[in-house]
């Protein structure tokens, strides 16, 4: 099964890295500069799993001569648009692409595109940086990906995937509820980043304060909220744990969306947060924690983009 992953930053690095290094037939599709630093340094990784250091394929979209059988892709969501129009020569008629994107709105754009066929459900967990020198640091010990069909099916093609992943290196999971499983790391995602942007801060100075963990729950109420009313129930066990782990002073810190406002970069606003708050209006949510994370966010943007930020 020949493999493109899509960039060689953090999580493309990682994921696709460990899949080379495993035996599989990966190639990456990057840019100019990236291609001449993976030419004349490889892929480098560092993780507490064990380093590597990999000389691999890599090309650009125009370069692209024939199908690939998977396409991973790892980008941020702001480049969505333009990653659809790099991936695009490499999808034919038995192709599979297996997005690594946080969200949800990023499926119906895949879907819309290259056909509901085309297109699995995805989701890593993985804290990852690639660093100046072009050092995929891997920085944790949890390096997960979660995929499976979008209508909960257990197919064939799935089964071969799986297969293809589990000499990678990293823990793979086959799941028969992707979308479920995509919703809970969405909330999930949605309250840690909401909360730690609109404080400024990591969670565990939140929770020391008189009302942060209240205001905590009430944001994460509101994203079950409106996965429950979007047709996914996502239980009070998952609320209860969810709550648990974001207040857990030991396990929490800074979202990576804050960690991108403190360097002034850009943000995935609207994907995570703007998208939640948008279906919360569609089905009659009420969101107010959510509603001023977002405005927080949007402020941040307009900042940024006049150069005030």
């Amino acid at each position: 099964m020949r493999i493109l992953v899509l960039g060689a930053g953090g999580t493309g690095g990682y994921f696709g890295g460990r899949l080379a290094e495993g035996g599989a037939d990966v190639t990456f599709l990057v840019r100019a500069r990236r291609a001449e630093e993976l030419g004349k340094e490889g892929l480098r990784i560092e993780s507490p799993f064990g380093n590597a250091e990999l000389q691999v394929k890599s090309l650009r979209s125009d370069q692209i001569d024939a199908p690939y059988d998977l396409i991973l892709l790892s980008c941020k969501a702001y480049h969505l648009e333009q990653a659809l129009e790099d991936i695009a020569p490499a999808v034919g008629e038995g192709s599979l692409i297996l997005p690594l994107l946080n969200g949800m709105a990023h499926i119906d754009r895949l879907v819309d595109r290259f056909g509901n066929d085309k297109v699995l459900g995805g989701l890593c967990h993985l804290a990852v940086t690639l660093t100046g020198d072009g050092l995929v640091k891997h920085m944790s010990k949890l390096h997960r990906v979660t995929f499976g069909e979008l209508d909960g099916t257990r197919s064939e093609r799935c089964e071969a995937v799986a297969a293809l992943l589990e000499p990678a290196g990293f823990d793979s999971k086959l799941s028969e509820r992707i979308r479920v499983d995509l919703w809970k790391k969405w909330a999930l995602l949605t309250t840690l980043a909401g909360m730690t942007c609109l404080m400024r801060s990591g969670m565990d100075a939140v929770v020391e304060t008189k009302r942060g963990a209240g205001y905590t729950r009430a944001m994460l109420e509101e994203c079950v909220a409106v996965a429950d009313a979007e047709g996914f129930a996502l239980g009070q066990k998952f609320l209860d744990d969810t709550y648990g782990f974001l207040t857990n002073k030991s396990a929490v810190q800074k979202s990576s969306m804050l960690r991108d406002m403190e360097n002034g970069a850009e943000v995935e606003a609207d994907h995570i947060v703007g998208d939640m708050v948008s279906r919360g209006d569609n089905n009659g949510i009420d969101t107010p924690m959510l509603d001023m994370a977002y405005c927080h966010l949007q402020a941040y943007v307009a900042s940024r983009v006049s150069g005030d930020g």
